[in-house]
Order: C-alpha cells, then sequence, then structure tokens
C-alpha cells in the first residue's frame, strides 16, 4: 500500500507542504539569480528534500533501524546525504552554466557543498519526526479499526443471542402443537432443541460435565435412528461414578457419528450400537457395530471424523491417549482410552 493510501490524513498536507517549500526556495534567489535558475535551484531543491525525508522516514528506519542495524543504518544514511549532496550541487551548476550562462561549468567549491548538505541534514532530522506523525496516525487508525471491530462484534453477540432465543422459542411452541398431534414429533424435536442447545452453550467451552456430553449422544442417536427405515439395536453401558468428570465438548461423539456413517445400512435389519464407557485413572470409551465390507474409509482404516479427532487428541493429550479400531468378520470396534 502506498503512503498516500495508507496515510490518508496526511496527504493533502504533504502536497501543501512541498508547494510552499518549492515557493520559498524560488523566490528566495529570485532577487539576484533569473526565474529560470531560481525554477532549477527550487525543483533540485525540493527533490533532494523529499527524496531524504521519505527514503529515511518510509525506507531507512522500518527497514534498518527498527531491526537494530544501527550501524548499517548509520553508514547508509550518510553515504545518501554525501552521495545527494554531490549530485544536487553538481546538475544545478551543470543547468545553470551549460544552459543559462552557455559558459563551461567552473570548478566547485567546497562552499558549494556545505550548504546544501547542511539544509539536508535538517531535511534528515525533520524525516525522523515524520516519521514518528506517520506512526502515530497508523496507530490511530488501527485503534479506530479496532474499536469498529469490538463495535461490530458487540452487535454480532447480540445477534447471535436473540437469534438462538427466538429460535428456541418457536421449537417451544412446535413441540406443544406436536405433543397434542404427535408425541413422537414432539419427542424429536425436543431431543432436536436440546442438541441445539449443547452447541451453543457447551460448544465454547473447553470441559462440560461427562453426563451432559452422554445425553448429547443419546439424542444424537435417537435423530438419527429416525432416518432408518428399520430399527437399530441400541445398548448404552455407562459408569455410575461420572458425575463429577469433565472432558472437553463433542470428544467422543466421533465414535458415534462414524457409526451411522460407515457402519449402518439403511436398508438392513441387523444394525446396532454398542456403547460402554467405563472410569478409572483413565476414562475407557468403546463403540461396537456391525462391519459392513462394502464401508468406505481412507487409508488408515478410519473416516474422516476419525482422523479428525485423532488431531485433535495430539494437541489436548500430546500422545498420551488412545485411539484404536479394529474388526472382525462381523464387529467394528472403536475404542478410546484419555486420561482424566
Amino acid at each position: 500500500m502506498s503512503p498516500k493510501h495508507k496515510y490518508h490524513p496526511l496527504t493533502r498536507l504533504q502536497w501543501l507542504i512541498w508547494a510552499v517549500i518549492f515557493w520559498i526556495l524560488f523566490f528566495s534567489v529570485l532577487e539576484d539569480y533569473p526565474a529560470s535558475d531560481a525554477l532549477n535551484y527550487a525543483f533540485l531543491g525540493t527533490l533532494s528534500y523529499s527524496i531524504i525525508l521519505y527514503g529515511n522516514a518510509l525506507w531507512l528506519i522500518p527497514r534498518l533501524y527498527r531491526k537494530k542495524r544501527y550501524l548499517l543504518y548509520v553508514l547508509i544514511a550518510v553515504l545518501s546525504l554525501l552521495t545527494i549532496t554531490w549530485l544536487r550541487a553538481r546538475t544545478q551548476y551543470y543547468i545553470y552554466y551549460h544552459f543559462i550562462l552557455d559558459k563551461p561549468m567552473v570548478h566547485l567549491s567546497f562552499a558549494n557543498y556545505a550548504l546544501p548538505f547542511v539544509t539536508h541534514c535538517l531535511f534528515f532530522i525533520f524525516s525522523i519526526a515524520f516519521r514518528f506523525t506517520l506512526d502515530y496516525f497508523e496507530i490511530k487508525q488501527q485503534q479506530q479499526i479496532l474499536l469498529k471491530q469490538h463495535a461490530e462484534a458487540q452487535l454480532d453477540l447480540l445477534k447471535a443471542q436473540v437469534q438462538p432465543h427466538f429460535l428456541f422459542n418457536t421449537l417451544n411452541n412446535i413441540y406443544f402443537v406436536a405433543q397434542r398431534e404427535s408425541p413422537l414429533t414432539a419427542d424429536l424435536i425436543e431431543k432436536l432443541s436440546s442438541i441445539m442447545r449443547y452447541f451453543l452453550e457447551q460448544g465454547p467451552h473447553r470441559e462440560i460435565p461427562l453426563p451432559v456430553e452422554m445425553d448429547f449422544i443419546r439424542n444424537y442417536i435417537e435423530l438419527e435412528k429416525m432416518r432408518i427405515r428399520h430399527p437399530v439395536k441400541t445398548t448404552i453401558e455407562i459408569a455410575d461414578n461420572i458425575s463429577d468428570i469433565k472432558i472437553p465438548p463433542m470428544l467422543l461423539i466421533p465414535l458415534v457419528e462414524n457409526v451411522f456413517k460407515h457402519g449402518i445400512d439403511k436398508r438392513g435389519k441387523n444394525n446396532y450400537i454398542s456403547i460402554k464407557l467405563q472410569v478409572s485413572d483413565r476414562l475407557h470409551f468403546r463403540v461396537c457395530n456391525r462391519f459392513r465390507n462394502d464401508a468406505r474409509h481412507n487409508g488408515t482404516g478410519w473416516g474422516i471424523g476419525l482422523n479428525n479427532l485423532s488431531k485433535r487428541l495430539q494437541i489436548l493429550y500430546d500422545g498420551n491417549f488412545q485411539l484404536v479400531s479394529d474388526h472382525s468378520a462381523d464387529v467394528y470396534t472403536s475404542d478410546l482410552t484419555i486420561p482424566l
């Protein structure tokens, strides 16, 4: 992004200042020299000052000084000032003698270089202040963006709070109507509402009670069974001592979800899912289902869900877990063991 677009509040002011500097240089020598030479002097002076100011503020300071390459910064700055001074003086007097006086250029004295060098040094110092000004406007612009993002985040949060509230109220109304007409439909609506509330209220937490996770799994199974033509035999065994245990949300559901993606024959009559949860110093979660030879898995023998779960477990437990799957002739088993 160019400085013009990045620092918009300073753009017009900069053009105005450079115009003022140009005319100050022009009129400062107009009384002693012809207008053509005054223009030459003003143009080269303004050009050299702008190169020094922007070169230091936009290139040397960000790329060298702020990266703590102080010696290189000083060396390049001094060499740049000397080079620009030499080029300005030589060019100015060359144009003056060859195009205005039409005479051979005379040898330049030390004074011909000294005055431009002093003014160049002054502009170099000013360029440091200019850099701080740019930083101020940049910080101010970032603060405005952050304030705007904060306001938008608050508005989004209010929307996120209002929309689920409306949705749950609507589901409750549908539930009461369905309870009169179709109790089974009402029961499914209630389970769907519980699942949605789980995603909204429990999903953002780092850990949730294990009983809440198991209720979520039960509701998920009941809703999935609704899509299957024939009944699915379901067995769930849960240890008694889980009330005080907490685990990361949605950690167990991928094993159950994997069953309905790869282990259920929607036209078959012998589908089943068996879940067993045991707790000691570690949590052991086992899911069994009928093995389908036509089920598609990737090269690891897992579906995408189990591969994603393995990556998440690696992040959470740094290898201190076990996730294995196995199958016999007609049974597919997934085992998960995590520390508590």
